[in-house]
């Protein structure tokens, strides 16, 4: 695997990913499972929860892959939208697959 520097908006990360989107929709995932409760809060609790995550960590447009360092000029960018809608269809299998299987998700998914 290669090591690849993401950035976007407040999210710098070096991430070893076997390409360039992989790293992306890595970065991606990890916005999203630390700012969506996905857990058995109550709706008030995942309210703060959820207001207390957002704060620290969010994505701009696009999303910067380089294997040279963070802020390059030769830097790949990806799309969010686009990375996101990914993530979407990948979490929408994972979510399907872990009903099939009578599983909770977070053991599907290996979180």
């Amino acid at each position: 695997m290669a090591k690849f520097y993401v950035q976007s908006g407040s999210v710098r990360a070096i991430v070893d990913s076997l390409d360039m989107e992989r790293a992306a929709l890595w970065v991606v995932n990890e916005v999203m499972t630390t700012t969506l409760p996905i857990d058995d809060m109550s709706d008030d609790e995942a309210t703060v929860e959820q207001a207390d995550r957002i704060e620290g960590q969010y994505l701009s447009e696009t999303i910067t892959v380089s294997e040279q360092g963070f802020d390059r000029d030769d830097a790949t960018e990806v799309d969010v939208l686009n990375a996101f809608r990914h993530w979407y269809e990948l979490y929408q299998a994972v979510s399907i697959l872990a009903g099939k299987l009578g599983q909770p998700e977070e053991s599907v998914c290996g979180s």
